[in-house]
């Protein structure tokens, strides 16, 4: 398959991942506009980013799409909830891509959403400390740390869950 240029490339990626962001969105917020909108903030990221991602059929792209909706659902639900003074509860907002039964997934949804989106890019999607450096637009040395942090607070979850 030949290189598609920039807006071609967006385009297919709208194609191929509109429905799942809009419904993961929608999951987390609760309402159609609102999960609109968090949709809309995703692409604009994407696009930003659009020539570190891979093919859009790829795995990895698919992972990177999925967290960066969830990211920007999660903040326009801080927002929103800032201005109602209520508390944000944030463990809802897992996608691991069908795995939500496993016991795995379960911990990891219990994990704060920072920790699970950098154990997501890393280790299911596969993007090396600098890709996700840039694509979570951290310091470098930053994601060494998140991700021991993440690492150590999954395995207490799964240790206290009787995972392991």
């Amino acid at each position: 398959m030949p290189e598609l240029n920039h807006d071609d490339k967006l385009a297919r990626i709208y194609r191929l991942y509109r429905a799942p962001m809009l419904r993961l969105a929608l999951r987390i917020l609760g309402g159609e506009q609102d999960a609109e909108d968090a949709v809309h903030d995703a692409f604009e990221s994407v696009a930003r980013n659009l020539g570190r991602l891979a093919e859009p059929e790829s795995p990895r792209t698919r992972g990177y799409i999925m967290v960066i909706t969830e990211r920007k659902a999660i903040d326009l639900l801080r927002e929103r909830k800032k201005h109602e003074s209520a508390e944000l509860d944030e463990e809802n907002a897992v996608d691991l891509s069908g795995a939500e039964g496993s016991a795995l997934a379960q911990c990891m949804a219990k994990l704060p959403p920072r920790y699970r989106e950098i154990l997501l890019l890393r280790f299911v999607y596969g993007y090396s400390m600098r890709e996700t450096a840039e694509l979570m637009d951290i310091p470098f040395t930053t994601v060494g740390k998140l991700s021991q942090r993440a690492k150590e607070r999954l395995y207490n979850i799964c240790r206290s869950e009787g995972v392991l």
